[in-house]
């Protein structure tokens, strides 16, 4: 029998943030391709490498590394100052890959590669628990609003507090998971009603959002995250719950995609307009899988292209 080209994915990142899709193609693979999640300096150690294919989830990769294939993931593109600089940086000086992903289209353009590699498109998808996470009896709400997701000054997340504190002031609480900025914590460490939960595992924030009567959907609305779907507009989406989101380009293709039910605020003042009764259409009728990452990840294209990359040298 001949021997495959490739045995196992190395999953690559520098652990400057989360990346829970990594799970999702471990999960995907495990019966094609053994997994391991690494960062970069480790890989030169590995004595399978010569047998390996590095998914690299992007940063700055300026040489192939030791393993025989290379995949590079753009999951997000560079934020904050200079981010134009550092896109080109990437753009010019990364190794060329065997394959290239990215969320969307318009991700793909914006870094604008013309090397002809093989270019696929993965959009973000949610997990399979969610499945059973909707059938569980939901508890009485415990707060108005909650929020998942980033809260810093880059995100301008300040928006979309100071907007809720506007339209209802102490009348209704917002529930917020994630780390904040401490400018972020301290600009509200006197508004009783606005609870910042702190980092907490994924299924917890899942039971947490159930017991919510609306989930926030706050997106900034410039570069590069007006290119990138929102993860969690997915997930509330899949939890089936009520929603409100804020005016954003890809919330809006991934709402007239899916057919999933939401209330729109413009990004400036995003709770304007909400009533006081928060009982808008939910998605308790909505079907999320499509959204599952299994679908995700088989629709892409990319397993066949990993796949083939055992035929083709």
């Amino acid at each position: 029998m001949t021997e495959r080209p490739l045995e196992k994915i190395y999953f690559v990142h520098e652990g400057l943030a989360a990346y829970p899709e990594i799970a999702a193609y471990q999960s995907f693979f495990v019966n094609t391709f053994a997994g391991e999640e690494i960062r970069p300096e480790a890989l030169a150690s590995r004595p399978d490498a010569a047998k390996a294919l590095a998914w690299h989830m992007m940063g700055f990769y300026p040489r192939r590394g030791p393993t025989r294939f290379v995949l590079h993931d753009y999951r997000s593109l560079s934020v904050g100052r200079w981010h134009g600089l550092k896109d080109g940086i990437k753009r010019f000086f990364c190794a060329r890959p065997d394959l290239r992903v990215f969320q969307n289209v318009e991700m793909a353009a914006a870094m604008g590669f013309r090397d002809n590699v093989p270019t696929f498109f993965l959009p973000m998808g949610v997990p399979a628990s969610i499945l059973s996470l909707r059938k569980e009896p939901v508890a009485e709400p415990d707060c108005d609003f909650c929020y998942i997701g980033v809260l810093s000054q880059e995100r301008q997340s300040w928006r979309m507090i100071d907007s809720f504190l506007k339209r209802f002031g102490t009348s209704k609480s917002f529930h917020l998971y994630g780390t904040p900025e401490e400018s972020i914590a301290a600009r509200y460490r006197d508004r009783a009603n606005v609870v910042f939960k702190g980092t907490v595992p994924q299924e917890a924030v899942f039971r947490a959002l159930r017991r919510a009567r609306v989930a926030v959907n706050y997106f900034p609305d410039h570069f590069p995250h007006r290119l990138q779907t929102p993860t969690k507009l997915l997930e509330y989406a899949a939890l089936g719950l009520r929603v409100l989101s804020n005016e954003h380009p890809q919330s809006r293709l991934t709402v007239a995609r899916y057919g999933v039910r939401s209330l729109w605020g413009r990004s400036a003042d995003m709770f304007r307009d909400v009533p006081d009764a928060l009982d808008w259409d939910d998605n308790a009728g909505f079907d999320p899988t499509p959204l599952l990452w299994p679908s995700v990840i088989a629709a892409s294209g990319v397993p066949e292209a990993v796949e083939a990359l055992c035929g083709g040298q």
